[in-house]
Formats: C-alpha cells, sequence, structure tokens
C-alpha cells in the first residue's frame, strides 16, 4: 500500500471511528431503552414537536410582520397550533394513564434518565422562545381599542390557560 494509499486509509478510519464514537454517546439513551418504552417516549415527544414548530414560526411571522392584519393572522395560527399541541398531549396522556410500559418506566434507569434529558432539553428550548412570546404580547398592545387586536388578545389568553393546565 502506497504512502499516500495509506495516509488517506487511517484519515478515513479515524473519520469513521470518531464519527461512529459521535453518534454512539448522543443516542446511547435510545440504545438502552427496549421498543416498547422508546415508542412511548417517542409519543410523548410527539406534541411538543408541533408545539416547538408553532413557537417558531410565529417567532418568524411576528418578525417578518408588516401589518396589524399579519400580526393577528400569526397569532390566530399559533393558537391554533398550540391548542391541537393541547389536545394531542391530553389524548397521549390519556392514552398512557394506566399503561404498564409507562410505570415500568419508573423503574428503569434508563428511561428515566432518557425522560429526564429530553424534559431538560424541552425547558431550555421552552425559556428560549420566552422573546417571542413577548413580542406576541408587546404587539398585541399596541392597540387596545381594536377590536380584532382584542379578540386575538383573548384567544391568546385562552390559549396560555389551556398550556398552563397541562402543568398542573
Amino acid at each position: 500500500m502506497s504512502r499516500v494509499r495509506r495516509t488517506t486509509f487511517t484519515m478515513n478510519l479515524k473519520f469513521a471511528v470518531c464519527l461512529g464514537t459521535t453518534l454512539l454517546v448522543l443516542s446511547v439513551s435510545t440504545f438502552a431503552l427496549d421498543p416498547e418504552k422508546q415508542a412511548a417516549l417517542d409519543r410523548y415527544k410527539e406534541p411538543f414537536t408541533i408545539y416547538l414548530a408553532a413557537i417558531d414560526e410565529l417567532g418568524t411571522a411576528l418578525g417578518s410582520a408588516k401589518t396589524d392584519a399579519d400580526v393577528i393572522k400569526a397569532a390566530d395560527k399559533f393558537c391554533d397550533e398550540a391548542n391541537k399541541f393541547v389536545d394531542d398531549f391530553n389524548a397521549n396522556k390519556e392514552l398512557f394513564e394506566n399503561s404498564p410500559v409507562v410505570k415500568s418506566m419508573d423503574d428503569d434507569a434508563d428511561a428515566k434518565k432518557a425522560m429526564e434529558d429530553y424534559l431538560e432539553s424541552l425547558k431550555a428550548k421552552l425559556e428560549d422562545a420566552r422573546p417571542v412570546f413577548d413580542h406576541l404580547i408587546k404587539a398585541l398592545n399596541r392597540d387596545t381599542n381594536s377590536t380584532e387586536f382584542n379578540r386575538v388578545r383573548d384567544r391568546v389568553a385562552a390559549t396560555f390557560q389551556r398550556l398552563q393546565l397541562i402543568y398542573s
């Protein structure tokens, strides 16, 4: 084997080992869970994916809003998606309420760790979203005499109340 080939082969091998190690470390909690527990965890995550996407879309829409109608449209769309999230979350809660798989996760250190890691990640993402909500509130409070702003402000407040009920 020539020196160039050997060097290239060694570099490719090192890259493959590093990539493989990185992927293993990043997904070790996934490999540690049995398929039923992983499916339950994935099902739990699905509504949050929708909600986080709705927050991102709201931030983008508010950032590019040129008119009051754009703000109202963005807020209405967010409320639609956030309410869908609440409905999906509640459906999952009912589905898994007495599930032996979910109950067994309490005694499984790997499952607990995977859930704790996910919840920490989720908490950070929601904290990062705070400026989006601050922007929404500021935009909706611009015109307190507008019936459309008042309608959307009430709708956003009702949506946030539904969101808070999830955590109580």
